[in-house]
This record gives structure tokens, sequence and C-alpha cells, in this order.
């Protein structure tokens, strides 16, 4: 294990607080170790903390989990929070138990981490009422934040922890680098560092070290292809332009690890594979594919006349970028973006390098339950850069004030840079609010701003009193058209409080078209009519749960190619694919999708898993059986690249339309 890398200068103390701590003293009877304890009453799962007398940065800790054996992998976070922050996560592996060093950069299967190293300890065991997992870690209480930053965990005071614990079993027991699923429950609590100081931490680690029971192994794919081919061809029909050849297999890029079935007469190759939650793309000007890895930073390839690799380099190494990336017109700036700041880079594309990072955009909410910042330089004025940001969860209510920043798109003047940056609350203009998620944003022919919207979930209907759920099959995903980004736009897209409709037949109290706006609870100061007359609905509506999160015109602005990206909240699953949306230019010359907004069919599948039911959204990277579309950029031919972000072994396909 290497040691952290440090990319900041700031030092913060983390998650110090004045609150009352609920730990409590405990000595393990087995290891004879004290420690500051917690009991979980919700879960019965207790955590143990031990430290040294001396707590300067770097220090080491011991760890100690005991759960009941319903909790099949529970997570301590050492930073009070899923992301950005040392995650210790532990399960039982037959009569003892495995524990794993892992990372969240997003919400998905958090990676192993090597900035922290965990050394089994005696007192690791299972029994057939609970498992007990105990480990000495270094790298635990200093760690990179999502600002660059070291943050230290001040091991003189109190400190909030967070833990989660899961429902299904992890998918290798004895790999402690197993994929496993989303959490069940979380929760949070007020620790005693202090208490958990002892001038015996270096005596009880000298007496019950172990060897670690249990090394760290590649997580691989149990799903299997059909071909040794990486090329597959099958059903369907979508409208296309004709497209530049796609190659029979690309050398190197390795056997799909999922399978998948295409539109008629289209084509697919994996082109690229072993990649770490691949996201958005961009074209240098030089023909080198850039790429943005979540939590790793980002690469860029060289990419052959027949659209193949050729060639991998790292070229920025910053494990807080996320998602956005974009190119000044010209190709000489570099901007991508973590889930607080934008940063810049002078960039040379013959020599595929950087230059010194400056920030562009600070400010953006840290933490919350949308984590992505989507970035664009808008084509008919290099000067703008617009800015996405959702909101900070499922209803976040204050977000309907545009000052928070949040649930909102934001445009910024390149050429009026304030020292430091732009504060994306109260600097730039509004682009449009009310926007849950609004991930997935391209500019039409006119350089109009469309958007793709992530709507919400667990949603009720709540009429008279009578509560009825609606979330299986509503709200809908939009479609949003938003304009011209050169002026203000101060547009309202209903959210969160006006909601579109995808199966009217779920609501009994009111007869509605798909894309129509409900309230979740109608009253006499507002209503379904007031969202009507007072926010901006969606051009079209998707299946509820799609999370759509990229989208891009084809070169005639006839197609509009997006990716879902699969859900979580729906039984069964849906979602895991990438559809196609047809335009028209109207006789006013201006975009728009072929169908109306109230159709349920405005868009046709183009490339799809086989069976979405095996799918899981939020969760492991490979016992999900799926690919998971992501990222989506067309090349100079009208072939399409796709990302596939499983969390390892992550993929980029080329798909086109050849007959």
């Amino acid at each position: 294990m290497r040691s952290i890398q440090i990319f900041g200068s700031a030092l913060a103390f983390v998650g110090t607080t004045f609150a009352q701590a609920v730990s409590t003293i405990v000595t393990d009877p087995v290891t004879r170790i004290t420690y500051s304890s917690y009991l979980s009453p919700e879960t019965g799962i207790r955590f143990g903390i031990a430290l040294p007398t001396n707590v300067t940065a770097p220090y080491d800790s011991i760890i100690s989990i005991t759960a009941p054996v319903a909790s099949t992998w529970v997570g301590f976070c050492w930073g009070g929070t899923m992301v950005f922050n040392p995650l210790t996560v532990a399960w039982a592996n037959g009569n003892s138990a495995t524990i794993s060093s892992r990372m969240a950069f997003g919400f998905s299967l958090p990676q192993a981490f090597d900035g922290s190293e965990l050394t089994y300890m005696k007192g690791t065991t299972a029994n057939a009422t609970h498992w007990t997992v105990t480990a000495r870690c270094r790298g635990c209480t200093s760690y990179q934040d999502s600002e660059g930053n070291l943050a230290v965990i001040n091991g003189t005071g109190t400190h909030e922890f967070a833990w989660a614990q899961g429902q299904n079993a992890v998918q290798e027991p004895a790999n402690n680098n197993s994929a496993f699923n989303v959490h069940r429950q979380t929760g949070k609590w007020i620790h005693d560092l202090n208490a958990a100081r002892s001038p015996n931490f270096n005596s009880w680690i000298a007496a019950n070290l172990l060897t670690p029971a249990v090394t760290t192994t590649s997580t691989t794919s149990t799903a299997t292809s059909t071909s040794s081919k990486t090329t597959l061809t099958t059903v369907a029909t979508p409208t296309n332009t004709a497209v530049g050849a796609i190659p029979a297999s690309c050398s190197g890029a390795g056997s799909p690890v999922f399978q998948s079935v295409l539109a008629s007469g289209w084509k697919a190759t994996k082109v690229l594979g072993g990649l770490t939650n691949p996201r958005s793309m961009v074209w240098d000007t030089a023909g080198n594919l850039l790429l943005i890895q979540s939590g790793r930073g980002i690469t860029v390839h060289g990419v052959g006349a027949d659209g193949c690799i050729t060639s991998t380099t790292t070229l920025v190494s910053l494990n807080s970028l996320n998602h956005g990336i974009a190119f000044s017109l010209d190709g000489k700036t570099l901007y991508a973006s973590s889930m607080t700041q934008v940063y810049s880079w002078p960039y040379t594309a013959s020599s595929k390098s950087v230059g010194t990072r400056a920030t562009v955009v600070t400010g953006m909410y840290s933490g919350g339950s949308h984590l992505t910042r989507t970035l664009l330089i808008a084509p008919q004025n290099p000067n703008l850069l617009v800015v996405s940001h959702g909101s900070n969860s499922n209803i976040d209510n204050a977000s309907i004030n545009p000052a928070t920043g949040r649930a909102i798109i934001k445009t910024f003047d390149l050429n009026s840079i304030p020292s430091g940056g732009y504060n994306y609350p109260s600097t730039g203009w509004v682009t449009g609010y009310g926007l849950r998620n609004e991930v997935a944003m391209t500019f039409d022919g006119n350089n109009m701003l469309w958007g793709v919207e992530n709507s919400g979930d667990d949603l009720t209907r709540v009429v008279n009193g009578q509560s009825k759920d609606i979330h299986q099959n509503n709200p809908a995903e939009e479609l949003n058209y938003i304009g011209d980004v050169t002026k203000e736009n101060k547009q309202w897209f209903g959210y969160p409080t006006c909601w579109p409709v995808w199966q009217p037949s779920d609501f009994t109290d009111t007869r509605f078209n798909i894309g129509d706006s409900f309230v979740i609870a109608p009253n006499n100061t507002f209503n379904d009519a007031s969202c009507k007359s007072q926010s901006t609905g969606p051009a079209l509506s998707f299946q509820a749960h799609s999370a759509p999160i990229d989208s891009k015109f084809d070169s005639t602005y006839s197609n509009l190619y997006v990716t879902f990206h699969g859900s979580w909240n729906r039984s069964p699953t849906t979602g895991f694919k990438v559809v196609v949306v047809p335009f028209t230019k109207g006789s006013d010359g201006a975009y728009r999708p072929v169908a109306a907004s109230t159709s349920g069919s405005g868009y046709s599948d183009v490339f799809w898993n086989p069976d979405v039911t095996k799918c899981a959204g939020n969760g492991p990277s490979f016992s999900s059986g799926c690919f998971r579309p992501a990222g989506l950029l067309f090349d100079s031919k009208n072939r399409l690249y796709m990302t596939s972000d499983t969390s390892s072994n992550g993929e980029v396909w080329i798909l086109g339309k050849t007959t």
C-alpha cells in the first residue's frame, strides 16, 4: 500500500464538534483492548476505536466492528459521510470475517482504496449470531478530501462518524475487493476520540497483530460473452445517418464484460476496458480522446483511424474529479469538475500535457444526493461556461430559491474570472432553475441548450388525506428545452413542487396525460393547475427511474442520443441502455422532438442489456450483470462512443448504424 497523496497545501481538522458524544468505554475480554465504543440502537452493531496517546498526524488506529449475522456487510465512514473519506467495510466470512479499505467518489460501489492499510488483529471471528473484525488501520485518520487538501481527524476531541449496513450477501466473502450491494440503513453519531487514546496502544498492537488472513484479489466478472469477438449485431430499429465503419474488434480491448443487444443495422465494438468509473469524454484538437474516470482523474487515449484505442496515458491524477469535462473552443484550455469546484488547465494537444491548475468556480454544495457537475462551453460564445448543479436531496425544498445554487444551471463569463474563482451560488447568471438534476446537457443546431433530468424517487400522491404510492412509474424523467445560455433565463421548471406524469392510470383523482405536472399533495394554495400556469413542463418524457446522464445530437441534429444509467428505485429495474429521440426542425427554425410532449413512445432503444430485470442500479459492479451507459461522444465519422461506468473494469464502446 502506498502513502496517501496530498495535492493541496491546506490542512483541515475534520468532524470536530462540540455536540454530546454518545460513545462509552468498553474493554474486549479477548484482546484486552479498551475502546471508545458506540452501539447502534437501530442495528445492534458495535463500533470500537482505540488510539495512541500521541495523535499528531499521521497516526494509527484500531477499529473493531461487531455485528449481528443479519448485517451482511457493515461500512464505517471515518469522515462522517459516504464520499471522499476512508471507508472501512467488513462482512462475515465463514467462521471469520473480511475487512476492506474503500473510498467512494460518488453514489456507486466504493472502490478499493490504497491510501489506508488494514491489518487483521486477534478477535476477528464469527459464530451463529454475530461476527467481529478487529484491525489496525494506517491512513484512516488523515486523507485527501474533495478539495484536494489534507484532512486530519482530531484525536483529542469529539468527532462525527457514520455507518451503513447491507441487506444482501457480498459477492465473494473471502475476497476483500468483493462487490456488494447498496446499503439498507445508515446512521451517524458523535464519538469521544479523546477517550479512545491510551498509553497501551502500542502494546495492544504488539500482542494482537496478525498476518492478514485475506489478500486483496481482483474482482472478476461471472458474465460470459457468446463470442470471442467484440462486435455485436441484433434486433429493432431507430433512425440514424450513415457512419464510418465499425471495427470488428480492437486489439487489447478484451471481450465484453456483459452481454448486450443492438437495434437492427447497428454494430458495437468494445474499444477499451479495465477502467474505473469512466464517465464523460471529449476530443482534443489532435484527435485524442480524453476521459474522466471518477475517483481517479483524466486519462488521454490515442485513437486510430479504425476507431480503436492505440495508447493510454494518465493526464491528471486527481481523485475528486468525477464527471464533467470540456475544452475551450480553441482546444487550449481544459476544464473539469469535482463535486465542489470547476478547474482549468492550459492544454497542449501535440504533447498531451497540461500546465498549472487554476480554479474557475468554487462554492458548490459538498455532499448531498447529487455530486456531479456537468460542463459545457457555449458554441456561439467561447467565453461562456455552463455548469449544472443538482439538488442536495430527493426533495430539496430550499432549492425553490435559485439563490441556493442548487437544482439549477448557471453560466459564467470566462473573461472575468475573479481571484479564487466564481462562487457558484452568488455569481454567474441563472440559465434555468427548478431542475432536480440536469446531468445530461447538450446544444442543438441553433446553439440552444437542452437538458435531460433525473426526476424524483419514492413519491406518493396525497388527496383528501389519503396517500397512494405512485413511485413505481412516476414521476417521468424529463427532456427539457432550456434555451439561450447567453441571456439570463429565470424560467422555473417545477422542482421541487411540480412533477411530470409518466403513468396517468396511477392517478384516480385527476385525469392526466403523460408529461402533465402534478403536485404530491394538492391544496387550495398550490395544486396541479398551479404547476401548469407557473412552471415550464418537459418537451418529452421518459420512463420513470431510467436515470439519464448524458445526451448528444448527431451531426444533422435529427437524432438525440441519451444514456439511461439505470434505476435503483423500481422493481423490476429499468434503463441500462442507450436510446434515441428523433428530432425535427420546424418552419420557425426551432428544433424539437418529433413526438408530442404527451407521447410515451417518443424514443426507441439502440443498445441495451438482454434482461434488464437482472440489473441492479446503485449496486455492485459485477453482480448487477449489466453494463451501465454513462458518457456519449460522436467522432468526426459520426460514430458514437459510449462509456460503461461499472466501478471495476469499466469499458468504452464504439457504436454505429452501418445499414
